[in-house]
């Protein structure tokens, strides 16, 4: 009995603990243990309970008592929710429209997608600030297709397929986030042209990094750190194009840069030697002119996908100390 309380007691301090360094996503005040049920209270978070959101029109905007207008001023914001699907139910999917909208300061768990856009008009959409969960470790956790100009940037995505996937999506940002432990690639830019990609953390991805897959051209890749990718042997290239993993990054595209020619700024690489050039795998050739040593006082990014799985898995592993 004393055993089995001082591991219950150990696992909760150390997901409060966690929670409390974390910042805007979790501030965990309190954590109440009842029958083997975490019972969150709703302000630990500070984000409203809400179901999965599906908007197919701009009048879903309305429909679902979003603030805002769709104006460039005044776009729809959706903030400070709290959703978890489940199954093939997205957590927010968001298609045909042309009105201007933010989605911030939400977490969502998920077992497929988190954010899925399509058919945007030309820069109306923002996804910042988010934490983005898979539970099953498939899907992806934010998703692109036939839109141009999204912003998407300090978003946290761990756990899935893909980090962040772009199918036929140009001149997106993507800035700033944390892309952590993805069972695939960690960021895929797949038949899209003019992004940027800057300023990423890209952490523990089992295959690249960031993959620039078919014709995928003039994306410019700089200021990103590179931890710990490409983890397997052989990498798999939309389950048909395989070969041998010697680098973090992918690129069968054409024209991609991958450092920065003003600053003469490339990325940072684990596991970069210190001397000449970062040669990127995929048949075009492509190589970081500018790459980056990083340091060992740099230490990695706290992963989100921890503090979140504790919560999640807090009580099946009191049940196991149990038996």
């Amino acid at each position: 009995m004393k055993k089995e309380r001082f591991f219950q007691f150990f696992i909760i301090m150390l997901v409060v603990g966690f929670c409390s360094q974390i910042g805007n996503h979790f501030a965990c005040d309190s954590l109440i243990i009842e029958k083997d049920i975490i019972i969150l209270p709703e302000n630990v978070l500070g984000l409203i309970d809400h179901p999965p959101i599906l908007i197919v029109s701009n009048n879903d905007f309305e429909t679902l008592n979003f603030t805002g207008n769709g104006t460039y001023l005044d776009p729809y914001i959706i903030a400070n929710l709290y959703i978890n699907s489940s199954g093939a139910t997205n957590g927010i999917e968001i298609h045909n429209t042309n009105v201007h909208f933010i989605i911030i300061n939400c977490t969502i768990l998920t077992d497929y997608i988190g954010v899925l856009l399509s058919a945007t008009a030309a820069s109306t959409a923002t996804i910042m600030n988010n934490t983005i969960i898979s539970k099953s470790g498939d899907g992806g956790g934010v998703g692109l297709s036939g839109t141009y100009g999204v912003t998407v940037s300090d978003n946290e995505c761990a756990n899935f397929m893909q980090g962040i996937h772009l199918n036929h999506a140009h001149n997106c940002i993507i800035f700033g986030n944390n892309i952590l432990a993805n069972n695939y690639q960690g960021i895929n830019i797949r038949y899209s042209n003019y992004n940027e990609i800057t300023y990423n953390d890209i952490e523990n991805s089992q295959q690249h990094g960031l993959a620039l897959v078919g014709t995928s051209h003039t994306n410019i890749i700089h200021h990103n750190r590179f931890v710990n990718n490409s983890k397997v042997d052989i990498y798999t290239i939309d389950g048909e194009r395989t070969g041998t993993i010697s680098s973090q990054g992918f690129d069968e595209g054409s024209s991609n840069i991958w450092y920065d020619e003003t600053s003469k700024t490339g990325n940072r690489w684990s596991d970069y030697s210190g001397n000449g050039d970062y040669a990127i795998d995929g048949p075009t050739g492509s190589v970081d002119i500018y790459p980056l040593q990083i340091s060992y006082n740099e230490s990695a990014s706290l992963s989100i996908l921890i503090i979140v799985f504790s919560l999640i898995g807090l009580s099946s592993f009191i049940k196991k100390i149990r038996k």
